[in-house]
């Protein structure tokens, strides 16, 4: 009875994490050995495949098989014209696909984000798009797992806001005893969870492409662009070769739309490690295992990795490093990083400016050297192999492409402009005395000033992620072109703006924005519904947006203040107890390098 008192929380981690390994490994097998009933139920179509009642033993729905150079959309029926096969393609992510996918490798025509030119040539899983006047938006046809997702989401908000409202620092004092257990059973827990539900999800239309591209690389890197035709920036396709090198293999071609979600599912741990890192090192044991808890279990991130299989995460944890480096005074390596996210997403120029001002700040020639040259190296090494038989300036049509790609005042994006109706509306269509492009342009200059004029008041590197906060948050809502997923970098942010400032507003942010960034990928990826329609959680999740927003420009403003004193590191690595006058979580109980908790 005395070894249970005093090892009874380490059996019980133990037992935790080794019965997630067992139930992922099971899962794992069981999808390779039904791989077979898999590919006869995606030839079924919808009522007897994944949204008929997927998951183990029940059969799949997978992603329907286009031909991206050629096929013709057919309303809302899900089915492609493919002209290689003259034929209706239903065939899908069987899993045991990676190299007899009837889709064309060359995917000339393929758009990014999964998504094809122009308004009438998008497709989702099983609901494909029609012209302006019809069709679906680029959503999940299926809603088996769509109820478990919303449920497990109410109760996590749920839990969320009653813990900001319930607990203080002081309840927060864990025992040291089980530390380092105690985070990698969050972490492994978070990691086999994942890794369970990962192949049973047939995921949107942009792992077919992911696939593709793949398959593509990994048959010749150094000719990804001149064979095929994708637009996405070369860094992810490194990536994308590696999968397609193992998915070739026999042994690991059934999971090859698990090793694509792989290394966002990876990149969600790296990052939850990051953040408890650093902050174990400033407000303590408590509140960092919290944190941890909050990301890994976050319905917006673990929609968008595991349900969805984007890329948002890996490009998270690279801004994330980058923010980190960058308060550490290590620029160059912080602008390495920076030109990896931009060579990866385009929307990685967004968080330019935040480098740019702590250039500015330094006042010195040193970091301007040390980052030109970084970034200068960085980008050789990168397109390097890739720019064999192209013209000088392949790089920059490449974006010039892919920037102009999507000539619509909100995509799918529930912002300030789909509020007011903007959804899909092009960008050349005049609101009041300027078009949606220009009135984007004017809010992403505002935005930028503004961000500009919050870090020379702040006089600290440490406002770093709270000025990349209301970069991204800002240009989410007010742009033009913003797609539903552009956002989700701000959920890490609020986190990491909070561990540097220290106040908890930021914590009440990290909340809103992950609740609004899983409404809105939530909706997209199970909708069905003409991508013209107004609903109500559009309405409500773009409202929201913009009140976020402005309740953060408060936030930084507040922050910025020369008033605000940096709270030193926390030593002992137990949370300190809040006193009634409410300093920031983790606040020296002394009262010494303290903040106001606003």
């Amino acid at each position: 009875m005395n070894v249970w008192k005093a090892n009874g929380l380490k059996y019980i981690l133990l037992f935790s994490l080794i019965l997630c390994a067992v139930v992922s490994v099971v899962s794992l097998w069981s999808y390779s050995g039904s791989s077979a009933s898999q590919s006869a139920a995606v030839r079924q179509g919808p009522s007897g495949g994944f949204g008929g009642g997927g998951g183990p033993g029940g059969g799949m729905r997978g992603l329907d098989s286009v031909n991206s150079a050629d096929s013709k959309d057919q309303g809302t029926t899900g089915q492609t014209t493919d002209s290689s096969t003259e034929g209706t393609s239903t065939s899908g992510d069987q899993g045991t696909m990676a190299g007899t996918d009837t889709s064309a490798s060359d995917s000339s025509g393929a758009a990014r984000d999964g998504q094809h030119r122009g308004p009438g040539g998008m497709s989702g899983n099983g609901s494909g798009m029609g012209g302006p006047g019809g069709g679906g938006r680029s959503g999940n046809s299926s809603s088996a797992y769509a109820t478990p997702l919303a449920v497990f989401a109410a109760l996590f908000f749920g839990a969320f806001v009653f813990i900001m409202y319930r607990f203080r620092a002081r309840d927060w004092k864990l025992g040291e005893r089980n530390r380092g257990l105690m985070l990698w059973t969050v972490l492994g827990v978070g990691f086999f969870l994942r890794m369970a539900i990962a192949p049973w999800i047939s995921g949107h239309m942009d792992l077919m492409l992911f696939r593709n591209w793949a398959t593509t690389a990994a048959d010749s890197l150094s000719g990804f662009y001149t064979n095929g035709s994708s637009d996405y920036p070369p860094f992810y396709i490194y990536i994308l070769y590696v999968i397609g090198q193992i998915g070739s293999t026999d042994a690991f071609s059934p999971y090859m739309s698990v090793l694509l979600r792989l290394p966002n599912i990876l990149a969600d741990i790296v990052t939850v490690y990051m953040l408890y890192r650093l902050a174990s090192k400033r407000v303590g044991y408590g509140i960092s295992l919290g944190l941890a808890i909050f990301y890994v279990f976050n319905p917006a991130v673990f929609i968008n990795s595991t349900f969805w299989g984007q890329v948002d995460s890996f490009f998270t944890l690279l801004i994330v490093g980058m923010i980190v480096l960058l308060v550490e005074n290590r620029v160059g390596w912080s602008a390495v990083l920076f030109t990896v996210a931009v060579l990866m997403k385009p929307q990685g120029i967004i968080y330019g400016p935040v480098l740019f001002f702590e250039l500015l700040r330094q006042r010195k020639i040193q970091p301007w050297l040390l980052s030109i040259g970084g970034a200068v190296v960085t980008t050789i090494l990168v397109i390097l192999p890739f720019s064999w038989g192209q013209e000088p300036l392949w790089l920059l049509d490449l974006y010039k492409g892919t920037v102009g790609e999507y000539p619509y005042a909100s995509v799918n994006a529930y912002n300030f402009f789909a509020l007011i109706g903007g959804n899909y509306t092009q960008d050349t269509t005049t609101l009041f005395l300027f078009s949606y492009h220009t009135w984007g342009m004017i809010c992403i200059v505002l935005v930028t000033l503004f961000t500009w004029w919050m870090y020379i008041r702040s006089r600290k590197p440490q406002f770093a992620a709270a000025a990349a906060l209301v970069l991204i948050a800002g240009v989410f809502t007010f742009a033009s072109s913003m797609h539903e997923r552009y956002l989700f970098p701000a959920a890490a942010l609020a986190v990491l703006a909070y561990l540097y400032l220290r106040d908890r507003r930021f914590l009440w942010l990290a909340g809103g924005f992950s609740l609004t960034i899983f409404l809105n990928t939530f909706d997209i990826f199970y909708s069905s519904n003409s991508r013209d329609q107004y609903g109500i959680i559009l309405c409500v999740t773009s409202l929201l947006n913009v009140l976020l927003f402005g309740y953060l420009v408060k936030v930084v403003w507040d922050c910025s203040q020369s008033t605000t004193i940096e709270t030193a590191p926390s030593t002992d690595g137990v949370s300190p107890e809040l006193p009634s006058a409410r300093p920031a979580w983790g606040a020296s109980s002394q009262g010494v390098n303290t903040t106001i908790d606003r």
